[in-house]
């Protein structure tokens, strides 16, 4: 049995109650997410992951300026956005040099949203957790990948912190593989294989529908918007938010297109013709609210 991530449907929740308060200008769907990897670099090779092999997924030195995110930012405000911005992604949101003033960026600008940061802990200390909750942040979510003794460790810092207990999630990501290693495994739209829990590249898509498009963006540090946080191959770009709008590119031809046939189930295409992900455990109302929407185009005027 594949592992289901107990926050699954905290997120749905929040989700659902923010599509149902928010319409966009042209009255389709909002989205409820806006994932960023704000940043190249990773100080982890976590055996899952496509950053284990180097050649395959190198660091790069590289992050999200403050001019660009600050652009996004009013892309964002512009349509009212207070849903859930994440830092996550496919690196250590802290190794970002600026990233406490990527938060306070955020919290001025887009004060109602929801904001957190996924981090492997390495580089959180009592002090850093103080910082990080000053500068705006919503939630820390803490993966620990190398054993229960990190539990005590991070509650230490939590307490020190004098932090609220409910701010700072810990993950358990040290599981044995029949617990599926605490985690949601996937073949990274092809790019790993996990023979230990079953996980690999497929020889054929998958017959099944996927929500991702339907209530989640994902934002990569060059300011191109992904088809989803599991592209890691970065095989299909939706647009460049250097010369385009968020609002653009989320209501545009191309997401168009792709919602309608992830929806029905086709996965032709890639990357979705290589990844293993099931796709439905979140945005279920979103997909029915797109798919109303698509319904209401298409009625005679």
């Amino acid at each position: 049995m594949s592992f289901v991530d107990p926050n699954i449907a905290r997120k749905n929740a929040f989700q659902n109650d923010h599509l149902a308060k928010t319409t966009l200008p042209d009255g389709s769907p909002s989205f409820s997410e806006v994932e960023f990897n704000i940043t190249g670099l990773c100080n982890r090779l976590c055996f899952f992951c496509p950053r284990v092999d180097p050649e395959v997924f190198p660091n790069v030195n590289e992050h999200l300026s403050l001019d660009l995110y600050n652009k996004i930012l009013g892309d964002l405000k512009a349509i009212n956005y207070s849903g859930r911005v994440s830092f996550s992604g496919f690196g250590e949101p802290l190794l970002h040099p600026q990233h406490l003033n990527l938060i306070r960026a955020t919290r001025e600008i887009l004060p109602d949203c929801w904001l957190d940061i996924v981090s492997n802990g390495d580089r959180v200390t009592a002090e850093k957790m103080v910082e990080l909750f000053e500068a705006g942040l919503t939630t820390l979510l803490i993966s620990m990948y190398d054993g229960p003794e990190q539990i005590e460790h991070f509650e230490k810092m939590i307490a020190e912190a004098k932090l609220p207990r409910e701010s700072v999630i810990l993950r358990e990501r040290y599981l044995p593989p029949e617990q599926g290693y605490g985690i949601n495994v996937t073949n990274r739209a092809g790019m790993v294989s996990v023979n230990e829990v079953g996980v690999k590249v497929l020889t054929e898509p998958m017959d099944h529908p996927c929500y991702y498009t339907h209530y989640r963006m994902m934002i990569d540090y060059t300011g191109e918007v992904l088809l989803c946080p599991h592209d890691w191959g970065k095989k299909l770009i939706v647009g460049d938010l250097n010369r385009r709008s968020v609002l653009e590119l989320w209501t545009g031809h191309l997401l168009t297109s792709v919602r309608k046939r992830l929806g029905a189930g086709d996965r032709a295409f890639p990357p979705c013709e290589k990844c293993d992900v099931l796709g439905t455990r979140q945005g279920g109302e979103h997909f029915k609210a797109w798919q109303e929407h698509y319904q209401r185009e298409n009625q005679p005027s």
